[in-house]
Parts: C-alpha cells; sequence; structure tokens
C-alpha cells in the first residue's frame, strides 16, 4: 500500500511539472499579440506586468507565451509593438531579423524548456541591414568579416525575389516579408527540435512585418489550428 502511494506521489509531480512548463496554445498567444498591437496603435496601451510585484513573481521562473525573432532596429522594440510587460515574451534581437546558432538556440530553449508555443519571426519596414543587402553586390566586401556574413545571409534569403518589386515600394516591404519567409523556412529545417514539434502540431511559426509608420504588424501565412 505504501508503495502504491509512493508512486501515485511520484506521477502526480511528474504532471504538475509537466503542466507547469506548458505554455498557452498558438492561437492564443498570437490573439495576444494581435490585441496588444492594437492597443498600441491606437496608443490605449495598459502597461500590465511592468511592476515590483511582477518582478517578483518572476524571481525563478519564466512562462513567455511566445519567442519573438526580430530586427535589433530601435524603433521596433517587441515588448512595445505588443503591449507586453516583463516574463511574457521570449526576444531574440539581431540585425536582419537572422538566423544562426545563437538565434536558433534561443528559439530552441523556449519551446523545449519554457513551454512555449509559438514562435513569431517579425521582420520591419526600412530595414537597415535589407536596404544594406540589396545595395552590396555579392562580390563586393563591406570591409567588415562579419557585416559581410550578414549581408551574405540576407542574399540567401532573397533569392527569387521578384523583379520590379522596388515599384512604389519605398520602405522595402516585400524583401523584408521574402526574409522572413526564408528565416521561417530555415528554422524549421535547421532545428530537429523545432521540425519536430512543428510537424506534430504542438508549435507554431507564424510569420510578420512591422510598419514603423502605421505602428501596425501584420501577419501571415499563421497556418494556426
Amino acid at each position: 500500500m505504501r508503495i502504491f502511494i509512493m508512486v501515485l506521489l511520484v506521477v502526480a509531480s511528474q504532471l504538475t511539472f509537466a503542466s507547469s512548463t506548458e505554455g498557452i496554445l498558438p492561437h492564443l498567444a498570437l490573439k495576444e499579440l494581435q490585441s496588444g498591437n492594437e492597443r498600441f496603435i491606437s496608443g490605449k496601451l495598459l502597461h500590465l506586468n511592468q511592476n515590483p510585484s511582477r518582478r517578483k513573481t518572476l524571481t525563478h521562473d519564466q512562462k513567455p507565451n511566445s519567442v519573438v525573432l526580430t530586427c535589433s532596429d530601435s524603433r521596433v522594440p517587441p515588448e512595445i509593438l505588443f503591449d507586453k510587460g516583463l516574463g511574457e515574451i521570449f526576444v531574440i534581437r539581431v540585425a536582419g531579423n537572422v538566423l544562426g546558432a545563437a538565434a536558433v538556440a534561443s528559439i530552441e530553449y523556449a519551446v523545449e524548456h519554457l513551454g512555449t508555443k509559438l514562435i513569431v519571426i517579425l521582420g520591419h519596414e526600412s530595414c537597415g541591414a535589407i536596404k544594406a543587402a540589396l545595395s552590396t553586390p555579392r562580390d563586393k566586401s563591406t570591409g567588415s568579416v562579419d557585416l559581410d556574413s550578414l549581408i551574405s545571409t540576407i542574399h540567401g534569403n532573397l533569392e527569387g525575389l521578384e523583379k520590379g518589386w522596388a515599384t512604389n515600394d519605398k520602405a522595402f516591404r516585400k524583401p523584408s516579408m521574402k526574409n522572413v519567409s526564408a528565416v521561417a523556412a530555415n528554422l524549421v529545417k535547421r532545428s530537429k527540435i523545432i521540425h519536430h514539434k512543428v510537424a506534430l502540431g504542438k508549435i507554431s511559426i507564424v510569420k510578420a512585418i512591422y510598419s514603423i509608420e502605421t505602428g501596425k504588424v501584420d501577419f501571415w501565412d499563421t497556418g494556426i489550428k
């Protein structure tokens, strides 16, 4: 009898641990971001979860509902665009929102250990990294090995960009969206963890583009059920 009770306690503790690391469903996390962006656009920000008591609750744990890979551009802070507070978004920022070992590992950590089920690849209009890639010939160096690597990565992401895209597109929206799509596809190809969870329907990857002028974030190819 005692052994039976001990087994039940072990099972119960494992179930409790599993449930504590599970994030909210992707469609709910996406809805949260969309609602927050609407508040940002209208200027009716709530600024929730940004106080001392919230800090205290996050002392030993975090359970962000979404992970956002976006650009380092100072005009594109996800927490503000989506009106979110401490511990709500797991953010990775790098120029051009491109993939690298650190970015992939960070995303894997969020979905594997924090229970996050929504991944957002967020590009933006007037992206300096995109502009630099489009204005730099493939056979020309920028004078920086690391910058050359970034430009080369974006060049690869923009392969197949339709001709004539520049017509009435001074904000570089189309190439920025092309870059986002390539990053989303490459993430699934590159990471076995992400590929496996996407295939099982445990997580979702959505693509998004931010307009610096209007403040609106448009999502596409969400594929969330």
